[in-house]
Parts: structure tokens; sequence; C-alpha cells
């Protein structure tokens, strides 16, 4: 079998942005893929902050993601059940510094065996445009 991932726009909306992640993987862990590319959106941001992250990883599964910049900077790494509310304090803002991209990178780690799953919802908000 093969690695089986997808990237579904739930809401794209003029502020607020949803995507939901999957991936079964059966055969290895996932490279550095973008996942959130803000040049594909409507209207078109240059920067967002991810709200809520709510996840379900399997087994021994970890999730990493990061902000797209010269130097890439890892704002989460989830495993198991659990959600990320960080709208109390105004969200995860993209911090990433020379080369920033806006975009969100998604990588694997710890793929052994068998099937591994994730899901996971990121709510975000568009704050920049150009």
């Amino acid at each position: 079998m093969a690695n089986t991932v997808t990237t579904q726009t739930i809401l794209d909306g003029d502020r607020n942005l949803v995507l939901l992640l999957t991936g079964v993987l059966d055969t290895s862990d996932e490279a550095r893929v973008i996942k959130v590319d803000v040049s594909s959106f409507v209207p078109a941001p240059t920067r967002i902050r991810v709200d809520r992250i709510r996840h379900s990883i399997s087994g021994q599964l970890s999730v990493i993601l990061d902000w797209d910049a010269s130097t890439p900077v890892r704002f989460a790494a989830l495993t198991g059940q659990g959600e990320v509310d960080a709208r109390k304090f105004g969200g995860l803002q993209d911090n990433g510094g020379a080369g920033r991209t806006g975009d969100i990178y998604l990588t694997t780690v710890g793929w052994a065996s068998g099937s591994q799953t994730y899901t996971i919802v990121l709510e975000m908000t568009k704050t920049s445009f150009s």
C-alpha cells in the first residue's frame, strides 16, 4: 500500500480559514510538506494565525507543524488526541523571520510499521494581505 494524505478546505472566508488534514501512513513518515499554502486562498493572505488545533494521532506517531521561513519555525508538536486553543492569548502567530512565506508545513515522526493515522483540524484567521 501507499501513504494516503489529504488537505480539505472546510472554510475559506474573507477572514476565517478552516482546514482538515488527514493521513494514513502505510509505508513511511510524511516528509516536510506544505499543508497551508496562503497563496491558494481567496482573498490570499500573506500571513495567518492559528487559533485552534484539534487532533487525533495514532500510536507512536507525532505530527510537527512549522511556519515556513529561511529557517523553519516549529509551532506545534502533536501526539495522541487533544486540542490546542490559542484564542485566549491572540493565537499562534507566524514568527518565521527572514524568508517568511506565511505557509505551514507538516512532518510526521515515529512511523514504524503497519498503518498510522492522523486527523487535524486547523482553525485560522487571515491577518495580513498584500
